[in-house]
Parts: structure tokens; C-alpha cells; sequence
């Protein structure tokens, strides 16, 4: 019990959501036209990325636990860098990585957003790597100053948010968020989630975004299918007050309503939050999840709450056990940890070369993209209109991946998942599937 409560304690910086629709609007506005070109960090010679390294050694030693052995990410990075250079670089210059260490254990508004100007104003970078940046205002905040983002953090967009940041936005290892909650919401039909006794709530991050997916694509889905939710609890994560609040009176409602499923939206580890309430009141409902939620990290942490549930997976090393599948299991992850292999940096297992896959996705994705559109001129709108003529792809952190014509995602595929008590685990429940349209 303690355990939990600390962990409630001291991540809620992470997962601090403040309502700041406005001045993401003003972030935005304030930007200059996207057909104006992006020089900020690229020479004749040189193109500046930036690179957002997470530090999780403050944050590990105040919850009591250890995350995977990533090795020495910042010499991966290099690596990369160096591989690209070797292969011809992005649109013929050399890239040149700008490295950048962000503490987990401090997250807010303010930090992701001095850390945006760090790399914006002082470092002047054309594009960023970014990890780890769960706030609202982040994103906004680099479009403002039309730096391309490379965004492998597990925080969704949807097609709305992504149009308004277009061209300075990208997720290469992500999906699309209405495609993957239309995913989930196939996946809990086909794994029987959904039974006409089913007792249904959702339980979402409170954010616009959230709740116009829910409204608009979500419930649609759902009702196609023959379920209509009963109960839908918002969380407002904007201060720890405000968070232990809402997830209380989550809890109180599903169990007065005898909810008993729960559909989780919005990820930014809301779901491990929920468990702090839940398991001391007793109430085990099954789950629906997907990456977004770090399946993996609650399946061990707190087994006695998954038994039941089912999910979407898009990245295998956040959700599944090692022995799961074989590593590596693609062309595009063997590539990528070839490549370190080379500059010996060498991993034990997929969970430890987790964040390496995600650099990798992005750095070669950039150089693919300015491959593909053949130009001398390297912009953020040039990086999109080279990214819509690669066609299907080979990530290194995922089952499947495409790169099209009006697109900002790069995940086409998942597999569905389901907990197994025996391993305390997720376990592959069926083939890759493209997400629905």
C-alpha cells in the first residue's frame, strides 16, 4: 500500500495536464505561415536535431523500483548520427545531434516548456527527437517555433491536433488516435470483451482532444458493435488534488453503476493511477488498454487487477514479455540494433533497447524522407512531402508501418493482446491487423 501511494506521489508530475487550451491556441497562432521555410539549424553542410534524453534515476529511486537497462543512449544517439552521416546524411548534410537530458521526476508545463526553448532559441535546432513530453503545451510550443518534432513519446494525437500543427509534427512509431481506439474497440469484440450482459464505463484523460475522440469516433465504434457505455468518469490531471479527486470519484461511480469493464482513454499512465484507488476499495473490473497505457509496466506492478483484460499493442518492446517474440523480429529492428552492435552498444533483450528503437525510427525516417523527395531544400513541409512518398516502411519499434499522403502517424499495424495471470504478463492474442479506417 505504501508502495502504490508513493508511486501516486511521485509521479504525478509526469502526468500533470493542465487546462491550457488557451494558450496552446496562442502558442500556435503564433507561429508564422508553414509555407514560410524552416532554416533554423541547417547549413549548407550541417542539419541540427535535437534529442531529449530521459532520466529516470531520481524518479526509480523515489518509487523503489528499476526500469530496463537502456545502456548508454547518448552514445546510441551518436551512433546513429554517424550511421546517417555514413549513408549520405539528411538532404546531403551531415546530422548533427544536440542532446538534451530531461529529469522524469520534475515534468510540468514549465519545464517541458523551457526545455522547448532551450532547444528552439538557444540551440536553434531544425528538428527534435521527442521522448517523454506528456504535456499539452509541449507540441504547440515547438510548431510556435516552427521546429519539426519528431514525436516517439506515448502521447496521442488526432488528426484535428495533428492539422493544427501541421507541418511540424510527426509520430513515426505511433498510429493515429481515432484509428487505434477503433482498433481497441474491434479487438474487445473479437476477445469477447464485449457480451450483451457487459457493463460498460470509460475512463478518460480530460482534455478537448479526448473527449471529441470519444464523442466523435469512440462511441460510434462502440454502438456499431452493440455496446453503449453506461458510465464515463474524466480525470482531471492538473494537480494532485485534482487527480486523486477524479480518480476517487471514478472508482465511487463504476462501482454504484456495477461497471464492470473499463475502457481506458487517453493513456499517460492514468490507468497505473487508477489501481492506487482501486485495489484498496477492492474493485477489479476487467480492462481495455493499449500501448498508450503501459501495459507491461502495470501487468507486473499490480497482476491481481489485470486478470481478464485484453488490448491493442503497437510497440512490443513496451508491452510484451521477452520471450513473446524473438529478438530481433523484424528487418527494421534487426537493422537498427546492427547498427549499434557496430559502435558496440549491444542490448540483452527487446525491452532494454526500447528507447534505441524509437531514436532509430526517427533518425532514419528523417533521412528517408529527404531521400524520397530528392530536394536541396530542407523544411519541415519538405520532410512531410518526402515522408508521403516512402509508401510501407520498416520500423524498428513495431509490427507494421506505413508512410502516406496526408498522414502524421507512422503505425499501421498491431496485434491484439491479453494478460495471463501464469506470467503476470501480455501475451499475442492474434496476427497483425491494419487499424481500421
Amino acid at each position: 500500500m505504501v508502495g502504490r501511494r508513493l508511486l501516486a506521489l511521485a509521479l504525478a508530475p509526469v502526468l500533470v495536464l493542465t487546462a491550457c487550451g488557451d494558450k496552446r491556441t496562442q502558442l500556435v497562432a503564433a507561429s508564422r505561415p508553414a509555407a514560410e521555410a524552416t532554416t533554423a539549424g541547417v547549413t549548407p553542410s550541417q542539419v541540427k536535431v535535437g534529442f531529449i534524453v530521459i532520466d529516470q534515476t531520481r524518479l526509480n529511486s523515489t518509487l523503489g523500483f528499476t526500469s530496463p537497462d537502456s545502456g548508454d543512449v547518448t552514445a546510441q544517439i551518436q551512433a546513429l548520427a554517424a550511421e546517417v552521416n555514413r549513408t549520405g546524411g539528411i538532404g546531403g548534410r551531415d546530422l548533427v545531434p544536440v542532446v538534451r537530458t530531461f529529469d522524469a521526476l520534475t515534468d510540468s508545463v514549465a519545464n517541458e516548456e523551457k526545455l522547448c526553448r532551450a532547444f528552439t532559441e538557444d540551440d536553434r535546432v531544425f528538428a527534435v527527437v521527442l521522448l517523454g513530453m506528456f504535456q499539452e503545451t509541449a507540441r504547440p510550443c515547438y510548431a510556435a517555433q516552427e521546429t519539426l518534432m519528431l514525436d516517439q513519446t506515448l502521447y496521442p494525437v488526432d488528426r484535428d491536433e495533428a492539422e493544427t500543427l501541421s507541418p511540424y509534427l510527426y509520430q513515426p512509431s505511433l498510429p493515429e488516435y481515432g484509428q487505434l481506439l477503433a482498433g481497441l474497440a474491434d479487438t474487445m469484440q473479437s476477445q469477447n470483451f464485449l457480451t450483451p450482459t457487459t457493463r460498460l464505463g470509460i475512463l478518460g484523460v480530460d482534455t478537448e482532444q479526448n473527449r471529441r475522440v470519444v464523442t466523435d469516433l469512440l462511441l460510434p465504434r462502440l454502438e456499431q458493435l452493440g455496446a453503449t457505455p453506461i458510465d464515463t468518469q474524466w480525470v482531471d490531471p492538473s494537480s494532485n488534488s485534482t487527480l486523486q479527486a477524479g480518480q476517487n470519484q471514478a472508482v465511487l461511480s463504476f462501482k454504484e453503476d456495477k461497471v464492470d469493464r473499463v475502457v481506458i482513454v487517453g493513456g499517460s499512465r492514468i490507468l497505473a493511477f487508477l489501481l492506487t484507488i482501486s485495489i484498496p476499495q477492492e474493485y477489479f473490473p476487467r480492462f481495455a488498454v493499449t500501448t498508450l497505457d503501459n501495459p507491461a509496466f502495470v501487468a507486473e506492478r499490480n497482476s491481481e487487477a489485470m486478470n481478464g483484460s485484453v488490448g491493442v499493442s503497437f510497440l512490443p518492446g513496451s508491452d510484451l514479455d521477452a520471450t513473446e517474440l524473438e529478438f530481433p523480429f523484424s528487418p527494421g529492428e534487426k537493422r537498427c540494433v546492427d547498427v549499434l552492435a557496430a559502435a558496440g552498444q549491444t542490448f540483452t533483450a527487446r525491452e532494454n533497447a526500447r528507447q534505441a528503437t524509437l531514436y532509430c525510427d526517427a533518425v532514419f525516417l528523417l533521412q528517408d524522407a529527404f531521400d524520397a523527395g530528392g530536394g536541396d531544400e530542407v523544411t519541415a513541409q519538405a520532410f512531410m512531402d518526402g515522408v508521403a512518398q516512402i509508401g510501407p516502411g520498416q520500423n524498428a519499434s513495431n509490427y507494421a508501418a506505413a508512410y502516406e499522403p496526408g498522414s502524421f502517424a507512422g503505425a499501421s499495424g498491431y496485434r491484439p493482446i491479453e494478460f495471463e495471470a501464469s506470467c503476470k504478463c501480455y501475451e499475442l492474442a492474434g496476427p497483425t491487423q491494419e487499424f481500421p479506417s
